[in-house]
């Protein structure tokens, strides 16, 4: 084999050992969107449970406790739910586009060249690579806070409707 054989031969095996790594984060990236989507919906069923079938005056029908220490946890618990449906819906829509390493318009340039064409392939990867895993770091940091949030405010506020404030 010649030099710039082995070195085509490089190149192919960094481009396929980046497809699948790209592939992992690609799965795990909507992974996350899916718990992302579940857990908004469970939120969102939390504060419909919460809220509906409750009669009366609107003090009782938002069962806020009567002593200003119950108060204080209501409205805490409030936050806590309401910012674990913010996390959520900011993770679902302001994260940065997931990005793919083909451009279709760079692609026919480089065509004409095979080795040009797999030095851009695999610097396209990397480039892909690193703002995706930034936008998964970002939504899996954004779940996991939010999920944690959720729970906080979901066991504050059934304590209180359950046993009273």
């Amino acid at each position: 084999m010649t030099a710039e054989e082995n070195g085509i031969k490089s190149l192919e095996l960094a481009i396929e050992e980046q497809r699948r790594d790209y592939d992992v984060l690609h799965s795990l990236h909507e992974g996350v969107k899916i718990k992302n989507i579940t857990f908004l919906a469970a939120a969102l069923g939390l504060l419909g449970y919460l809220y509906t079938g409750n009669t009366g005056d609107l003090k009782h029908k938002l069962f806020i406790p009567n002593q200003p220490y119950g108060v204080v946890f209501y409205v805490a618990g409030i936050l806590f739910l309401l910012a674990a449906v913010g996390g959520f819906l900011v993770a679902l829509i302001r994260i940065h586009p997931w990005q793919t390493a083909f451009d279709d318009e760079q692609e026919d340039d480089l065509m004409k060249d095979y080795e040009k064409y797999l030095t851009y392939m695999k610097n396209r990867y990397l480039k892909v690579s690193k703002n995706n895993g930034r936008s998964y770091e970002k939504r899996r940091y954004l779940l996991n806070n939010s999920f944690t949030a959720m729970l906080i405010g979901a066991t504050i506020l059934l304590l209180i409707k359950t046993f009273g404030g």
